[in-house]
């Protein structure tokens, strides 16, 4: 086994059961305890964890906070607030070296979804049982993870996006829709159980509204050890930037890992599940719209008041940062 993966593979270790033993990881990875050692002195010298006698356990992610305040604050800075006059200001733009490869730090690192919207208009809904004659049906390229990798790449040239796709038509198309965005570089994972993910989108065009069906496919499948092979990239990212469409332990495991590093960890937590609350204290910056903080809060959102006490509850749960998206509602508020 090669030095890089033996270490990958004591690093999902620990995220997992939060101490190691050399003795233990030895015998699994058929290798002297003296080589286990070693590995594990990276590990503690990156900042993920410390010694103890016989091994090493994770560092608490609380006694790491103070690392990321000032990328919190600096993100912050930029997001636009009401003081009272009519100017706000801009999100800068950051210009690395185009190449991945010669860069210290990647600007954004996105684990999200793809999916494929088959989008269909209708007159009007058809009932249960009956079959109509769509005006036109048209194919989009979507997925939360897929739309937040393309707004990042807008202001950055350093974004990373890592993905599941199926080994399918669909898939295909994915991987040419991604090469040709501005997206910087890709883990592009395939299934060969499962499609490429994929919404059925029904559209009544005499009143706009919409009646959607998701099937997340290949977004759901991602595996341990397809993530660890991008723990240093997300190591070495300054923002990590997620959401829920892929399954849920992975996002877990990723933002906890995320959480041990430099990176400002982002979450917009939709689609939204109770489950999001196992993880929000991890989580630096979240971004719930109307209905995700209300699941969050058990409070009702019916205004700006009702937003803030919303936003001061969630962030009683931990996150640095709240922000409430509240569609043509919002407005941009400083307290």
């Amino acid at each position: 086994m090669q030095k890089n993966q033996r270490i990958n593979n004591i690093r999902i270790s620990l995220l997992k059961q939060r101490k190691v033993y050399v003795a233990e990881l030895a015998i699994l990875l058929n290798v002297s305890a003296r080589t286990i050692r070693r590995d594990l002195k990276e590990l503690v010298e990156s900042g993920m964890a410390q010694f103890f006698f016989g091994g090493a356990e994770l560092i608490d992610i609380h006694s790491q906070n103070a690392f990321k305040e000032a990328g919190v604050k600096s993100i912050v800075s930029h997001i636009p607030v009401n003081d009272g006059e009519n100017t706000n200001r801009l999100i800068s733009r950051s210009t690395p070296n185009s190449s991945l490869a010669n860069q210290s730090k990647i600007d954004v690192y996105v684990l999200g979804s793809f999916n494929i919207d088959i989008v269909s208009e209708v007159d009007v809904f058809p009932k249960r049982g009956e079959t109509l004659h769509s005006i036109g049906t048209s194919f989009y390229a979507g997925g939360k993870g897929s739309n937040q990798a393309m707004a990042a790449a807008k202001v950055s040239n350093s974004v990373h996006f890592t993905v599941k796709i199926g080994q399918d038509e669909f898939g295909d198309k994915a991987k040419n829709h991604l090469a040709a965005t501005e997206i910087n570089s890709f883990s592009i994972f395939e299934s060969d159980a499962k499609p490429t993910g994929n919404a059925v989108i029904l559209v009544e065009q005499s009143s706009g509204e919409n009646m959607i069906t998701i099937d997340l496919g290949a977004n759901k499948t991602i595996t341990p050890e397809e993530l660890v092979n991008d723990l240093p990239l997300i190591n070495d990212s300054q923002i990590f930037l997620t959401q829920l469409e892929n399954n849920f332990d992975i996002t877990k495991l990723a933002i906890e890992y995320a959480k041990r590093s430099e990176a400002v960890v982002m979450l917009n937590p939709a689609p939204y599940s109770e489950s999001v609350k196992e993880l929000i204290h991890l989580v630096d910056i979240i971004t719930p719209n109307e209905t995700e903080a209300e699941g969050l809060t058990g409070l009702s959102i019916t205004d700006i008041a009702s937003a803030k006490m919303a936003a001061k509850a969630i962030y009683q749960l931990g996150p640095k940062v709240v922000i409430i998206t509240l569609g043509s509602k919002g407005r941009p508020c400083s307290k």
